[in-house]
């Protein structure tokens, strides 16, 4: 009940906000402008759509492999069906839908996979502070938005980070904090909390084999990021504009650092306004030409998401009712 309420507020917010962007632009102008798009690139498109998203599950991979040892391609379906899971419902439970797939097709814990699967997701948050020391030399306006999405992640990776920190190295103090914190569920709840804290910081501990390898993690996560933005440049080069560098790098650490909020089903309307904000608010670009750019690139997202997901699951043999229910279990169980 709890999901489906979150689902209904956000499918109502998204309505809204597809509003609010329809009400910004001429809707017969970006109609016309939307027809103009080079077809053809759709090829190329989709090639790095698929090069960025192979390169993320080869990341994940590495760092999943202190934990448990599984093939490319096994990541690759896993990554996936978790990226089109978080795009249906972007509330980021495809983290969880990952780690329980995976404890199905290897027994893994839940409780020791999911540290690699945040780890994971925080790396993606990386553009975000390349773009950072950019900022002194930027234009004002941009610079104090950079400041703030900045300022933000940090904070959110400054929490995660002294969370592991403190699971690692003083973990009894953690988990009596937590005991407190959470005196006021059921004992049986607390119990399983505790069980939960415990396989998860033995996760934690696993990953530090890794260390001699975050130099190729770090090298992946920056191809990755090179990739997904010339696929951005792509989309804009589609109908004749030939975007700097220097701005699509920009553009992609901040639409990339919007996702970690919430969002409607399929991102619909926030990611529209995302686009004009950045590109017509802050860069000036025609407000139709953005939302062409914004719309047809939703579609094709949508559609490779879709594709690719429904493939993975297909192989993997899972459906979508099958994955809700995964979501909707006490995953706190080890």
């Amino acid at each position: 009940m709890k999901r489906n309420s979150i689902t209904l507020i956000t499918a109502v917010m998204g309505i809204f906000l597809l509003a609010i962007w329809i009400y910004l632009i001429d809707f017969s102008t970006f109609l016309q402008t939307l027809a103009k798009m080079n077809i053809v690139i759709i090829i190329p498109l989709t090639i790095l759509f698929f090069g960025t998203y192979f390169i993320r599950s080869i990341r994940w991979k590495l760092i999943l492999s202190p934990i448990e040892h599984i093939n490319i391609f096994q990541s690759f379906n896993l990554c996936m069906i978790n990226y089109l899971f978080n795009f249906l419902i972007p509330i980021h439970a495809g983290e969880i839908v990952k780690s329980a797939l995976l404890k199905e097709m290897k027994g893994t814990s839940i409780s020791k996979s999911l540290p690699t699967v945040y780890i994971d997701k925080m790396l993606d948050l990386l553009p975000i502070f390349m773009v950072f020391i950019l900022a002194p030399f930027l234009d004002s306006r941009l610079s104090a938005i950079i400041y703030w999405a900045s300022a933000i992640t940090f904070s959110i990776c400054l929490g995660f980070c002294l969370t592991l920190v403190l699971l690692i190295y003083k973990r009894e103090v953690f988990l009596k904090l937590s005991d407190r914190v959470l005196f006021l569920l059921p004992l049986r709840a607390r119990k399983r909390t505790t069980e939960f804290l415990n396989l998860f910081a033995d996760g934690l501990l696993s990953l530090l084999d890794l260390s001699q390898r975050w130099g190729e993690v770090v090298l992946l996560t920056i191809l990755a990021v090179v990739i997904h933005c010339v696929f951005l440049w792509l989309f804009f080069y589609a109908f004749g504009v030939n975007l700097p560098m220097l701005t699509v790098l920009i553009a992609y650490a901040l639409i990339n650092t919007s996702f970690i909020l919430p969002a409607p089903p399929g991102f619909s309307g926030s990611l529209e306004l995302t686009f004009l904000f950045i590109f017509s608010y802050l860069y000036n670009y025609d407000k139709n030409l953005v939302s062409a750019v914004a719309a047809s690139s939703h579609i094709l997202t949508a559609v490779l998401f879709g594709f690719l997901g429904l493939c993975s699951m297909a192989i993997i043999g899972t459906r979508v009712s099958t994955l809700f229910k995964v979501e909707s279990k006490d995953t706190v169980l080890p």
